[in-house]
């Protein structure tokens, strides 16, 4: 395999979406680029295509920049994205990993275009919280933004706003400084989680309404935490009456904690 350097890119137009092939070895060196492209062409664009074919691949991990760069940029149905080869290392790599779940992978152009067209079965946003008191609000309408955008029932994202207030309360209370706000929604329902920088377990005793910790508990189908490397990850499953369709597609019991 060729050493990595820096990726070789072309773009152009392909019935009203930006096409981006992209040539060398992704790996951890060039991933950072890879995820830059992305996010520029993704905030610019709105309809990303990317041709892979030509694109080797040294670490698997970095797989991980197309579903971000998408959930960053807003995620489905205003940033769209759509991976595409005949084959290869990337594509396969996006299979076996579960990621084409929510970056679809297609096997040429045209397959690519209408996959373009239809909603993932993940759907997926993230965006940094604002400190202080401006977190809860602000948490409240990116949720009711998403769930318009996705299609979710009024009482789902009912609960949603109190599970996710409590959670966002207790990072704005007892962490130091703004988290991030991550949402899902696939079969087996709505996916809140709350990244901070404290390891600390979550004292959840949110005021609004008085419920705290009982709320969560019993608006959501499971709830726990999950350590990362500059913190941790508090989340809830808001159920919504789908059928789940039994794979990991979240942060469940399996990779965290049930609180």
């Amino acid at each position: 395999m060729r050493g990595e350097a820096l990726l070789g890119t072309t773009v152009a137009e392909a019935s009203g979406a930006c096409l981006l092939t992209v040539d060398g070895v992704l790996g951890t060196r060039t991933g950072p680029e890879l995820d830059g492209l992305l996010r520029k062409q993704l905030l610019d664009r709105g309809r990303l295509l990317v041709d892979v074919t030509r694109l080797e691949l040294s670490s698997t991990a970095v797989l991980a920049s197309f579903p971000a760069a998408l959930a960053a940029t807003g995620g489905w149905p205003a940033a769209r994205l759509v991976v595409f080869a005949a084959g290869g290392p990337v594509v396969d790599g996006m299979r076996q990993a579960g990621r084409h779940r929510e970056v679809p992978v297609a096997r040429d152009l045209p397959e690519a275009l209408a996959l373009l067209e239809r909603r993932p079965a993940r759907v997926r946003r993230t965006t940094d919280l604002p400190g202080g008191p401006e977190a809860a609000p602000f948490t409240r309408l990116v949720l009711r933004s998403a769930g318009e955008d996705w299609g979710l029932p009024a009482d789902v994202v009912d609960r949603a706003v109190i599970v996710a207030n409590e959670l966002v309360s207790n990072v704005v209370e007892h962490t130091m400084g703004p988290g991030e706000l991550g949402l899902a929604h696939s079969r087996r329902g709505l996916w809140i989680s709350v990244r901070d920088g404290s390891s600390a377990r979550p004292v959840l005793t949110a005021e609004s309404q008085g419920l705290g910790l009982r709320a969560v508990a019993e608006l959501s189908r499971t709830w726990g935490v999950t350590p990362t490397r500059s913190g941790k990850s508090v989340w809830a499953l808001i159920g919504d009456g789908s059928a789940g369709d039994g794979s990991a597609d979240g942060p469940g019991p399996a990779s965290g904690r049930r609180a």
